[in-house]
């Protein structure tokens, strides 16, 4: 599929079982970026199942972004009817943990488990230095059934990694704008509507249609995560992302979190003293003699 003709992006930020909680963000592509031209929690009307994919598939043209996992584990999707043990099991996803289990120790806790990850939770954490949610990790439940139901329900106007891609919005916050960024834009404190808005500013391309305000996503979190979930499609539209060379079968069949490609922003120098001028660091004053 010939990802440039994509010209609508939607982001997903799925709630639980009832999802009352859910929200959902539209931008339209133009010669410059993309613009919103929705973003919302239902209006009033919150995003059930039947009217969240009356919604999607209204839009079949479009790319959909959603923030929760979009596949099972290996072992909820084993069709084996005695379990061979994972010692002994031929399934790729399986034996690629396998591989992974180095530095465990027989009678204490796995290092990974290939019935509640996956094993793009394990390439997030090992290369990326990214701890995302496990896919039936704890409370991680009601939310993941969902996501398996949508697959289903989108079938077959969308379908996984041609037109419908898993996103986690924190994953892409830390490749474009870095670790602490991503760490704290969801601490709540009286700076962060400022914080929040900052981030919206660093990212290029992205504006806002009439009476779709900015302040909207800075008020509400699942909001704001809708609006990186959509723009995260964009992203893998413009710029043609792919699955990796390596272990590509494992990651077809077992799925994949789409983030941006190539390494995060180097962080930030630390602050510089400057001899002379109690408790001055550049860039920041605490006004306390020898403190940080």
């Amino acid at each position: 599929m010939d990802r440039s003709t994509f010209q609508t992006f939607l982001g997903v930020d799925l709630g639980g079982g009832k999802g009352k909680n859910t929200a959902v963000a539209v931008l339209r592509r133009h010669a410059e970026g993309v613009e919103v031209v929705r973003y919302d929690t239902g209006d009033g009307n919150p995003w059930y199942d039947r009217e969240l994919v009356t919604f999607l598939k209204q839009h079949r043209h479009a790319v959909v972004a959603i923030d929760a996992p979009l596949s099972l584990t290996a072992c909820v999707r084993c069709r084996v009817p005695v379990c061979p043990g994972l010692e002994a099991c031929v399934d790729p996803t399986t034996a690629w943990f396998r591989t992974r289990s180095h530095g465990s120790t027989p009678g204490k806790k796995p290092l990974y488990t290939p019935y509640t990850q996956r094993a793009t939770e394990v390439v997030l954490h090992e290369q990326e230095g990214i701890l995302p949610r496990e896919t039936l990790g704890q409370g991680m439940g009601p939310l993941t059934a969902r996501a398996a139901h949508l697959v289903r329900a989108l079938s077959p106007e969308f379908r996984l990694n041609e037109n419908l891609i898993e996103v986690y919005p924190k994953a892409t916050l830390w490749k474009l704008l870095g670790e602490t960024t991503a760490r704290t834009y969801k601490r709540h404190h009286a700076q962060a509507a400022v914080r929040l808005g900052k981030i919206l500013r660093q990212l290029p391309g992205l504006t806002f249609g009439p009476g779709q305000w900015r302040e909207h996503g800075l008020a509400n979190d699942h909001l704001f995560d809708a609006l990186i979930a959509a723009y995260t499609a964009y992203l893998w539209a413009r710029d043609g992302w792919q699955l990796p060379e390596k272990d590509r079968e494992v990651f077809s069949g077992d799925g994949w979190i789409w983030t941006p490609p190539g390494p995060p922003p180097p962080a930030p120098p630390p602050p510089e003293f400057v001899p002379g001028e109690w408790g001055y660091f550049r860039g920041k004053t605490n006004g306390k003699p020898g403190s940080a």
